[in-house]
């Protein structure tokens, strides 16, 4: 973590949102209270990435009362910092909080679930599928044992552990995001995080898969968590794709003798594993202009696009940032050009004609 880009990143949102906001005579009450709930939030933060993927949510005007109080004010909204704050901090982005940091047997703030969830709201409940449900991570469960509002137990200590389904106004719908998140995906390890009551912070118990759905004679419904005694951690994308290449390399400096008596007898269903990265939420209009203005033809050589898309017959070209968004780049059409998948592969792989990426 570079503390000083964190304290450096603090003080610019304050400087150009909040602290103008909370001085200024024609914001209300209602709304600098919302500015104080978001103040609080930016102290939270622990690395310059976790603030770097928030700010850039803010994409587009937003329909809120806070934006539009800020905008008849003649102030500025976080919609209208975010372009020059990527550009200053965008850099930071890989500095971010990963899986492998939280660590069992320590504890966490309810703030540190939700910031890594990027949900960021400590109100709206105990499951946090980390990542979009269908391709998440993990699954973390916030678990409190006495005085919450279900009655979450172990079964047996540090074990296996009662932990009701999310519920809204009294129904346990296994339909539910939050439940599907656990009950459709088996295989993505549930991050059990307890405490005994709420003046206590959350200890990380282990790594948990649901064994079934438990239904009582009430309706309610809850999962019975068993405790993992080995889970394979979440790998880089980046490593993954860096260790392929270099078992490539090898396996081509082999004899295809060798090769072929190794293919024998591989096994031919590949390992899968839990991969954890890190992405940009792209504008779409960015991509709409840049493939507009390419009508079909590629930017780089100059050839029309090699093929149709299936969906729509629109000429298929991919839209690649000559500076990369990774390296503080801006998602902007200026920044961006259609390529072809020849193109575009050459620009990460091979000679660039943006010297600038470097993969």
């Amino acid at each position: 973590m570079t503390s000083s880009a964190l304290d450096e990143a603090r003080a610019f949102i304050a400087s150009k949102v909040l602290q103008p906001a909370l001085v200024s005579p024609d914001i209300t009450t209602e709304v600098k209270n919302t500015i104080k709930n978001s103040q609080t939030w930016l102290g939270r933060f622990k690395r310059t990435g976790d603030i770097v993927a928030y700010i850039n949510r803010f994409q587009a005007d937003a329909n809120t009362d806070v934006f539009f109080a800020l905008r008849n004010a003649g102030l500025l909204t976080f919609e209208d910092i975010r372009e020059e704050f990527l550009k200053r901090f965008g850099v930071y982005s890989d500095d971010v909080t990963r899986l492998d940091d939280f660590i069992v047997g320590r504890s966490y703030t309810s703030s540190d679930l939700v910031i890594f969830a990027k949900t960021y709201n400590n109100l709206g409940g105990g499951i946090l599928p980390i990542g979009e449900v269908g391709n998440h991570i993990a699954v973390f469960i916030k678990a409190t044992l006495t005085g919450g509002s279900y009655s979450n137990k172990w079964l047996k200590n540090g074990y296996e552990l009662q932990y009701f389904l999310k519920s809204r106004k009294g129904k346990y719908l296994e339909s539910y995001l939050e439940n599907r998140s656990i009950i459709e995906f088996p295989d993505v390890p549930v991050y059990a995080f307890v405490r005994n009551d709420a003046s206590e912070r959350f200890v990380l118990s282990g790594v948990f898969r649901s064994s079934r759905v438990v239904t009582e004679n009430d309706g309610a419904k809850w999962f019975y968590l068993v405790r993992q005694e080995k889970v394979e951690p979440a790998v880089e994308m980046a490593k993954l794709e860096a260790d392929l290449q270099q078992g490539v390399t090898r396996a081509r400096a082999d004899s295809r003798e060798a090769r072929r008596a190794r293919l024998k007898v591989a096994d031919k269903t590949p390992t899968k594993v839990i991969v954890l990265t890190t992405a940009f939420v792209r504008n779409p209009d960015v991509v709409a202009e840049v493939l507009d203005r390419a009508e079909g033809v590629c930017e780089g050589c100059g050839n029309p696009a090699p093929f149709l898309r299936t969906t729509n017959a629109s000429p298929y070209l991919e839209v690649h940032h000559k500076l990369p968004l990774s390296k503080g780049g801006l998602d902007a059409v200026e920044n961006a050009v259609a390529l072809c998948a020849n193109c575009h592969r050459q620009e990460h792989f091979g000679s660039a004609r943006w010297p600038t990426t470097d993969g």
